[in-house]
């Protein structure tokens, strides 16, 4: 379903005016209708502790000798780096973080900062490391993307937000119809309980298929076991 379908089927079943445009309409109820949509698409992209498989892409760019790594060391479209995925693929060495500010600070801190491994905070618009990482290094992670529409005939999302009528999202189009119409009806303060409900029960079941789950052990996490020069598991060092 487009987004123009969506918000028809949303109209049609509370006995509204159907509209036969979205984003060029100028009449308030269809206004409304396409605002609901978009806040609908960005709460589900924020649903919490969910990795939505269609938003996961991998990034990979090449390090520089300088704390703060080069533009390429972010893709245009990241939301967050989805924890403890970042590797240096050149040295087979693990990259820790996201680091949170007390853990960076304590490694700024030190007279001489030394590592077999280096981590990386982001700060503002900056990719941060520390220690300075090798020039030349393949850095890997995979991240969450804000991108969660399709636009007409593209294979992959290119869009935050619906901005077309015959735009596409990476959400069943089930839930996202029922969430645009309870909020429509919770909005001009009708009963929305039932609707509610139902909506947030088929999230958490697409949220919980999105992607397959690891074979958990107390051994700790499957790469450790992978052949290579580096395997040995590390925690954020605290102050020297």
């Amino acid at each position: 379903m487009t987004a123009l379908s969506i918000v028809q089927a949303v109209c049609a079943a509370q006995a509204l005016p159907i509209p036969q445009a979205l984003f060029s309409a100028t009449d308030a109820q269809t206004i409304e209708m396409r605002s609901l949509l978009n806040r609908e698409l960005a709460i589900l992209k924020k649903w919490p502790d969910t990795y939505w498989r269609k938003l996961m892409r991998d990034h990979t760019f090449t390090t520089t000798a300088t704390e703060v790594q080069p533009s390429t060391s972010q893709p245009a479209d990241l939301e967050y780096i989805i924890p403890s995925t970042s590797w240096d693929r050149t040295m087979s060495r693990p990259v820790l973080g996201p680091m949170d500010p007390q853990t960076w600070q304590a490694w700024k801190a030190r007279p001489i900062l030394t590592s077999v491994l280096y981590g990386y905070m982001l700060q503002g618009n900056d990719f941060y490391t520390a220690p300075t990482p090798p020039a030349g290094d393949t850095l890997a992670y995979t991240y969450i993307s804000q991108y969660a529409v399709y636009a007409a005939g593209d294979t992959v999302p290119t869009k935050p937000y619906f901005t077309a009528d015959t735009d596409t999202s990476i959400f069943d189009e089930v839930i996202v119809e029922l969430g645009v119409t309870w909020r429509f009806l919770s909005q001009k303060k009708l009963e929305c309980d039932q609707e509610k409900a139902t909506w947030a029960s088929l999230v958490q079941t697409a949220a919980s298929r999105s992607k397959g789950l690891p074979v958990l052990s107390a051994a700790g996490p499957a790469w450790s076991a992978l052949a290579g020069p580096y395997t040995p598991q590390f925690n954020f060092p605290g102050p020297a």
